[in-house]
């Protein structure tokens, strides 16, 4: 946003009297005076106006391993959301990148940073998800090779990207895919008449659950060497 839209929004100052603070070299972006009104600044700059903070917010990446039974959202008047297992001043400023059934675990990931969460679960972002996936009967090669294939999704109006799949057992799979669609994985065994009695997301690209990462556990991370704060 441009910086002079900025403070007049936050301080509800109008438009004259943001260019006479700017003017005269009362507003400071990073600890620097500025006087050019039109500069973009991001949402994560901090902004004083008269040794006023108006804008100061640390950008913040969270994974978390979201257990059964909790709602991925960041509020809920009835259920336990994943915001609440964060016991963190700042964990009402983030918001979710891709969510998660109610009965489903594993890995999910929540931010303040809308470019992030974009890059995560925009159509356009191939990112790759893995699911253990547990059936109440046994998958066949010929539900493999269709997942492998690709499946037309007409509601969407996408043919699946081809999945990854590794057969652990008769009811039991590792499934990779690189969409996000409602209930995706439940709605793809469906078509063969199976049913998904266990889903846990132990992948989302890069970022993954340790086998030290329990249940409701959270651990902050920098996106770019994926490492914790």
């Amino acid at each position: 946003m441009r910086l002079d839209r900025l403070v007049g929004h936050l301080s509800e100052l109008g438009r004259n009297a943001v260019r006479e603070k700017l003017a005269s070299g009362s507003i400071s972006v990073g600890g620097d005076v500025e006087r050019n009104g039109q500069r973009d600044v991001s949402t994560f700059e901090a902004v004083a106006m008269d040794s006023q903070v108006l804008q100061d917010r640390t950008v913040r990446y969270v994974l978390l391993h979201k257990p059964a039974g909790i709602l991925s959202a960041t509020s809920d008047p009835v259920h336990k959301t994943v915001i609440d297992l964060i016991s963190e001043s700042w964990a009402d400023e983030l918001h979710l990148a891709g969510r998660l059934d109610r009965a489903t675990t594993g890995l999910v990931i929540l931010t303040n940073d809308g470019a992030f969460s974009e890059s995560l679960t925009q159509p356009g972002a191939v990112v790759p998800k893995t699911y253990l996936v547990t059936t109440d009967l046994p998958i066949s090669d010929e539900v493999i090779t269709a997942f492998e294939t690709g499946m037309r999704f007409e509601k969407e109006d996408i043919t699946t990207q081809a999945a990854i799949v590794e057969r652990l057992a008769p009811c039991e799979t590792r499934l990779t895919i690189y969409e996000g669609k409602h209930h995706q994985i439940k709605r793809m065994f469906a078509r063969f008449e199976i049913r998904v009695t266990a889903l846990h997301r132990e992948s989302i690209g890069d970022y993954r659950l340790t086998d030290d990462f329990l249940p409701g556990d959270y651990r902050t991370f920098k996106p770019d060497a994926c490492e914790e704060k």
